[in-house]
């Protein structure tokens, strides 16, 4: 531990506990205090040195990892490396080729590019608001967010998706990662079941194995997940929650059926279940508007978080959680012991912008701008894909998943895709023991739109020499190493 011994937490900040570990951390590589193949240390040994829970350990690694500074390995830990110069086939290799800017088609990234933020708009904003608040702006809110600007999320959730909500249960949070482990710290108690779809968002699995609950998979078939999966595990034993996308799922973009949300619904009352709905792009839709699993409940089953991620800014880190009126007490204590509050200036200026409508200007304008990159991507994989590999085209957000031939692993694909400048994101991420898996996740976000048909050229020339020359070799578990 001699090496973050200097590591320092501010715990008055409002930045959360893991991105600052993620910053020391970085700061301790680009200093060359640690080193590419170096192991850090054990979650549990860094979360009692640095006296933080383990979770945030857990999601300053997976930071660490989604950036490129850190590997994991099945069974050894988690190592550095330098930012997208090692690719993982049966064992991770170092390729000093593999650079940043080596990569010529990014369909890995989801994250919104920055040409697409809202600057101006914002700018003006912190500017009306400072000059309304002064000072204010700065003071502490209360743990459960700033008031009116739940009070305009109460607005907004019955405007856009005739959600009915109190501002009294609407909890705003630093993201939708601070909101899954709000909810897992206030409802998870060891050796709890929660039910995930599979494949799915690996950042909740991690927030719910941190409280010692048992993880149970269910299948996603086309309109949602396999219902006599589900009940044939239900009856055997009833899970405490289930977590879902319902709506362009991540990473399979699927959405369900309205008759299933519905059942969805009458089971959690039948079994005693709660649900957790991670609604984490329900705005970016391209034809009709899909309501939210929330819209359906009448008896109050679904914890409802939203982040605004993917259509707002990411570095605002702000998203905001609906829950049942039983748990807004508890919600609220755990948010103050987590962080005391969101940052207060960023609340105002989101307050500023819905109440004006400019958020929803933006709103339209980027589902304008991802609507155009969804019809080139739909029409670049109908013509350029060949026939053994499957995909199915979402109804909004941003991700295709696509799924090789049997016997076939998308880890393999990877690799050599990455060496052609084409970045893809293996499916053995999104799931819970990332299992080797035929699929994989391929992004709309980040590549500009003029590169889409010209990228699925590539990837789709290279699966056809990946099928022709790479079949299936047995992986054994002991030096497999998925992408992380």
């Amino acid at each position: 531990m001699d090496k973050f011994v200097s590591i320092h937490l501010d715990r008055s900040s409002t930045e959360p506990l893991y991105v600052q570990i993620y910053e020391e951390i970085v700061r301790l590589i680009k200093k060359g205090i640690l080193l590419p193949g170096e192991k850090l240390p054990p979650i549990r040994k860094l979360a009692a040195d640095l006296k933080v829970n383990t979770v945030t350990i857990v999601n300053a690694y997976k930071l660490l990892e989604k950036e490129g500074y850190a590997v994991s390995r099945v069974g050894s830990g988690t190592f550095i490396q330098s930012p997208l110069k090692e690719s993982a086939d049966f064992s991770v290799k170092k390729d000093s080729e593999l650079e940043i800017d080596k990569i010529r088609f990014d369909f890995a990234t989801a994250s919104v590019p920055p040409e697409y933020f809202p600057v101006e708009i914002f700018k003006s904003s912190i500017i009306r608001v400072l000059d309304r608040d002064g000072g204010y702006a700065f003071a502490y809110n209360e743990s459960p967010g700033f008031l009116p600007l739940r009070q305009s999320l109460e607005d907004f959730l019955y405007e856009e998706y005739k959600i009915k909500a109190s501002k009294e249960n609407i909890h705003v949070v630093s993201g939708a990662q601070q909101g899954i482990d709000i909810i897992s710290k206030a409802l998870l108690d060891y050796g709890d079941t929660v039910f995930v779809e599979s494949p799915t968002y690996p950042g909740a699995v991690d927030a719910f194995k941190s409280r010692g609950a048992k993880i149970a998979e269910i299948t996603l078939r086309d309109d949602g997940i396999d219902m006599e999966e589900f009940l044939s595990k239900m009856r055997a034993k009833p899970p405490k929650l289930f977590y879902t996308m319902p709506n362009f799922q991540n990473p399979t973009g699927i959405s369900y059926s309205e008759q299933k949300k519905k059942e969805l619904i009458a089971l959690s009352k039948k079994f005693g279940f709660y649900i957790l709905e991670d609604d984490h792009m329900n705005d970016l839709y391209y034809s009709e508007k899909p309501l939210p699993l929330k819209a359906y409940d009448d008896e109050n089953r679904v914890f409802y978080i939203k982040s605004f991620s993917k259509i707002l800014m990411p570095g605002l880190r702000l998203g905001f959680l609906l829950v049942p009126p039983d748990f807004s007490e508890k919600i609220a204590e755990v948010k103050y012991f987590s962080d005391i509050a969101s940052s207060g200036l960023n609340q105002r200026v989101l307050d500023l912008m819905i109440r004006e409508k400019s958020f929803y200007d933006h709103l339209a304008k980027i589902r304008r701008i991802y609507f155009e990159k969804w019809e080139i991507m739909s029409d670049s994989l109908k013509k350029h894909l060949p026939s053994p590999v499957t995909f199915s085209v979402p109804n909004g957000g941003l991700f295709y998943w696509l799924c090789l031939p049997q016997g076939y692993y998308s880890m393999n694909l990877y690799a050599g895709v990455m060496k052609k400048g084409i970045f893809i994101m293996p499916g053995d991420y999104f799931y819970p023991d990332q299992k080797p898996s035929p699929c994989f996740r391929l992004s709309i976000a980040q590549v500009p739109k003029e590169k889409i048909s010209e990228g699925i050229e590539h990837l789709s020339h290279a699966i056809r020499e990946f099928l022709k020359e790479f079949s299936f070799i047995p992986i054994k578990k002991s030096n497999y190493s998925p992408l992380l």
